[in-house]
């Protein structure tokens, strides 16, 4: 590294846009991490390193490697296993990089498994309703980010959770409608199936959203016998509605 490059923070040690610049080792050490084209014991050593460390930097750069896939799955899903269960020993330490983390990545299934572990799920779906709410989503990637988190904000059994589900099945965008629709009818109630019907039965939506819907019915085997003749009326040939009210396809 020349001595211009000392001066004025350049060269391979330097942080990229937007990142904190990183103590040396770390920087180095990232490096390997990020490197998923490199042999897997480098990568692994290099994490494990990192690890030792224990700091909030240390966390960010573990955080990292959920970015990427390498091409063995298995492999993939081990190294991530490993980074997750590290960050859940670092404990609280942890919990300030996962969220800044979340905010900016769209990589939210093991930094959410991790927080979850580290602070529970009450506080864990406090932050990601906020983080939802303050996610713009004027970008295709930030549409993503979105989209990405109500998806694994569909994991929680909270009533807050059902609430704002039933607040993005109304959502102009049309991949959180799917989502929400779907996360509403995971969460087993019956009564879910009018918040359904009112969807399936208006005539702005889409119909990706509406064969979402009818899968779903169908796979539920919820009745809709007190509003059968509306759904009649509005579902296409290729499925009908049995006595007892129990959508079915042709």
């Amino acid at each position: 590294m020349g001595f211009l490059s000392k001066l004025f923070g350049g060269g391979d040690d330097a942080a990229p846009p937007g990142k904190k610049v990183l103590p040396g080792p770390l920087a180095r050490l990232r490096k390997k991490v990020l490197n998923k084209y490199g042999q897997p014991q480098d990568r692994q050593a290099a994490l494990r390193q990192v690890a030792e460390m224990g700091t909030e930097d240390a966390a960010s750069v573990l955080l990292e490697r959920f970015t990427f896939r390498i091409e063995q799955t298995i492999g993939d899903e081990e190294e991530k296993q490993s980074v997750c269960d590290d960050l859940v020993r670092f404990g609280s330490v942890a919990v300030p990089p996962i969220l800044r983390f979340l905010e900016t990545e769209n990589a939210p299934y093991w930094p959410i498994k991790a927080l979850r572990q580290v602070i529970g799920d009450e506080e864990t779906v406090t932050h990601l309703l906020d983080i939802i709410d303050r996610c713009e989503a004027i970008f295709d990637r930030d549409i993503e980010r979105k989209v990405l988190l109500v998806q694994n904000l569909r994991e929680f059994r909270d009533p807050r959770v059902r609430d704002r589900l039933l607040d993005f099945s109304r959502e102009e965008n049309e991949e959180l409608r799917v989502q929400a629709v779907e996360g509403l009818m995971e969460m087993g109630q019956q009564e879910m199936s009018d918040t359904m019907i009112d969807r399936l039965l208006d005539p702005d939506e889409t119909q990706r959203v509406k064969t979402a819907i009818l899968n779903l019915l169908i796979e539920k085997k919820w009745k809709v016998k007190h509003r059968k003749e509306e759904v009649r009326k509005a579902i296409p040939p290729t499925f009908w509605i049995d006595d007892v009210g129990v959508i079915h396809r042709r």
